[in-house]
């Protein structure tokens, strides 16, 4: 009886006691630890601090002798290079090279024994490759003209990948992530700068003896993509006075003299040993516009100014150091000073505690209202539409007591309905991507197989044959155009380019040509004006689902008609066909999807598989096409097609352009 009236009365006392009360018992607990956790922060913050100034010191002095030994290990094997081509003059230059090199690696080693005392792989990361071992070796064949140009650039370059291995060991060991991530951008711009080395290195065996496999082209492709995919990723990630610094190299005259240079070996393609007989073609010489010293001297001003934007960028990162290692010195100091004036506030401040208790259960009954009403129907319609979102965002952070618990079961239902969300907007792009990737082998396939055709037609005297190959030819570009509709679906665009403006009728008779029934496609007067090139293949592969579509959907004796007349926005092209024609409903229904085309989806396209009028709806939108389905004067359907000015060119402008050549496209296209 005594125990349970004394449960009874402690049950109603704590149901009594307030909120302010209880955190004003238990008060000096925490005020205790809080002073235990300020002296332990200091003591932290003291030793963090030394550690920032200290890798700062260490790290500043590196970044100028690593750029001294890139740069000498890079000219000595742009020489050796040359040497082992046959260039004795190189053979003169390279002593002189080789004591750069030398002087540049024992300051590199000076200086990684004293990183190791940050962390003591710094320097393993720095020589892994035994650069001062091989290199004597390395030299002693290459004076001996014993060792292959390829082996000898390899292992050069292994020497340059180490320093730049062990820079990015060194970033490991920055006192603050923020500073890694910094001197971990600058590394790209020294890749970047290996990159252009690379190129110019294998450039002089080129320019030199005139010859360029296809393998060492390959190669040199994939060395010029590495650079210049470096160069960009650099960009994308600097920020204040380096963007600067990178626009200014960008925009320079000698990083376009290179992007030219580097193109216009690339377009040349293999010059086979045949060509030159081991000395510089005449292929070689005019198509480049460039000499070897140019090159040199313009790669070299390049290589140089991305070692700059490599060194102040790193610069900037140990500077960045260094006032953090001040700031968490003075922040130490500040730290003792105000622990002791929280402890002695910390009683005064659990009155104030008390109330943000109440505050919180407030604010959390907002918070999950907010959530559920208004930021979950707004990350669903965000990954509808494919945009990025961060799911941080929504989280509803009450800390880890038991309100925090409330909060944390509203992020579970929270998080379940977004990853349903997320798991739909994967399965789309999933099958995006599938479809993109079948419709490219398809059309590397078809592509070989018009190419066979061509070639059969050519050869073939037979009448009837002959017509037989035709007509395989349509169905072959017609298997192109099914394969280009998935990748324009799919978000791509298709591989056919044309560079200069194409007449509008063989446009439009291009896009006749390529349909099944193109027989029954009669062409009328067009008016004498010009596609832009860019818009050539999206117009043609328009008006061609176009054309299929009417001839489709008609009589197969009925002909289906194209005319077409300048107007007051540009060029009307007008596709009529005999067929029964839509219901109002019906055409409304088409007309919406062609003026708003809807995300390419397996639900979208769930109810209806004319995937022509999609690829119509994203070809128009891309090029600011309009397309409006009427009624035709038979009963059938009349697409009306409106190409804007701005992708025409009247003829009487273009009266001295090249002339384009015609077969059964309007023009012969490129392909990417």
């Amino acid at each position: 009886m005594g125990s349970k009236f004394l449960r009874t009365t402690s049950g109603r006392w704590r149901q009594t006691l307030s909120v302010r009360t209880r955190v004003l018992v238990i008060v000096l607990i925490p005020s205790i630890a809080l002073l235990a956790i300020g002296i332990g922060g200091s003591a932290y913050l003291v030793q963090s601090g030394r550690e920032a100034n200290r890798f700062a010191e260490l790290a500043r002095g590196t970044s100028g002798p690593s750029i001294m030994m890139i740069e000498a290990f890079q000219e000595e094997r742009r020489l050796s290079l040359l040497f082992l081509a046959g260039d004795d003059s190189a053979g003169f230059a390279l002593p002189a090279a080789r004591q750069q090199s030398d002087a540049g690696y024992a300051a590199v080693v000076a200086q990684a024994n004293a990183l190791s005392q940050l962390r003591p792989d710094l320097k393993e990361g720095f020589f892994r490759v035994g650069v001062g071992q091989k290199v004597p070796a390395l030299r002693a064949a290459i004076d001996a003209r014993a060792i292959p140009a390829a082996e000898a650039f390899t292992a050069y370059s292994m020497a340059v990948a180490a320093i730049i291995n062990g820079w990015l060991i060194s970033a490991d060991v920055a006192p603050d992530p923020h500073i890694a991530v910094e001197l971990y951008k600058s590394v790209h711009a020294l890749r970047a700068a290996e990159s252009i080395s690379q190129t110019s290195g294998l450039g002089s065996l080129v320019m030199l003896t005139g010859q360029l496999s296809p393998e060492l082209l390959v190669e040199l492709a994939g060395y010029i993509g590495d650079g210049r995919g470096e160069v960009a990723y650099v960009g994308s990630v600097l920020q204040g006075a380096r963007l600067d610094q990178w626009k200014a190299i960008t925009a320079s005259s000698e990083w376009q003299q290179l992007r030219g240079m580097e193109d216009a070996i690339i377009q040349r393609g293999p010059v086979p040993d045949t060509e030159s007989g081991g000395r510089t073609s005449s292929k070689s010489v005019e198509t480049l516009p460039m000499t070897l010293t140019q090159w040199q001297q313009v790669a070299g001003k390049v290589r140089h100014d991305l070692l700059n934007l490599w060194e102040n960028q790193s610069v900037d990162a140990h500077f960045a150091a260094t006032e953090q290692g001040n700031r968490l010195n003075r922040n130490s100091l500040l730290a003792g000073a105000g622990v002791l004036s929280l402890a002695l506030l910390a009683f005064l401040g659990a009155l104030t505690l008390a109330n943000r208790f109440i505050g919180r259960l407030r604010r959390l009954r907002r918070d999950t209202l907010k959530l559920a009403d208004e930021r979950l129907p707004d990350t669903i319609r965000r990954l509808s539409a494919g945009e990025d979102f961060d799911q941080d965002d929504d989280r509803l952070d009450f800390g880890a007591d038991e309100i925090g618990h409330v909060a944390d079961a509203f992020n579970r239902a929270h998080q379940a309905a977004v990853a349903a969300a997320v798991a739909e907007a994967k399965t789309r792009a999933g099958v995006n991507t599938v479809f993109v990737k079948i419709a490219h082998r398809s059309q590397g396939v078809v592509h070989r197989q018009l190419a066979l055709l061509d070639k059969a037609e050519r050869e073939e005297p037979e009448p009837d044959r002959l017509k037989l190959l035709f007509q395989l030819d349509h169905l072959a570009t017609r298997a192109r155009r099914n394969a280009e509709n998935l990748i324009v679906l799919g978000g791509e665009q298709p591989g056919r380019k044309w560079r200069n403006p194409v007449p509008l009728v063989d446009v439009v008779r291009g896009a006749a040509a390529e349909s099944l029934d193109y027989t029954r496609i009669h062409v009328r007067k067009l008016p004498e004006t010009q596609i832009v090139g860019p818009a050539v293949t999206d117009i043609i592969h328009l008006l061609a689902e176009l054309a299929d579509n009417a001839s489709a959907f008609s009589p197969p004796e009925s002909p289906v008609e194209i005319t077409g007349g300048t107007v007051g926005k540009g060029i009307a092209i007008e596709i009529s066909d005999q067929g029964l024609g839509m219901t109002d409903e019906d055409r409304a229904a088409r007309n919406e999807l062609l003026s708003h085309p809807p995300d390419f989806s397996v639900a979208t396209l769930s109810g209806d598989i004319r995937l022509g009028l999609f690829v119509v709806a994203k070809l128009a939108a891309r090029h600011g096409i309009t397309v409006r389905l009427t009624e035709s004067d038979y009963g059938g359907v009349k697409a009306i097609v409106l190409i804007p000015t701005a992708l025409t060119t009247a003829a009487a402008e273009l009266g001295m352009a090249d002339p384009v050549q015609q077969s059964r496209i309007p023009a012969q296209p490129e392909y990417s």
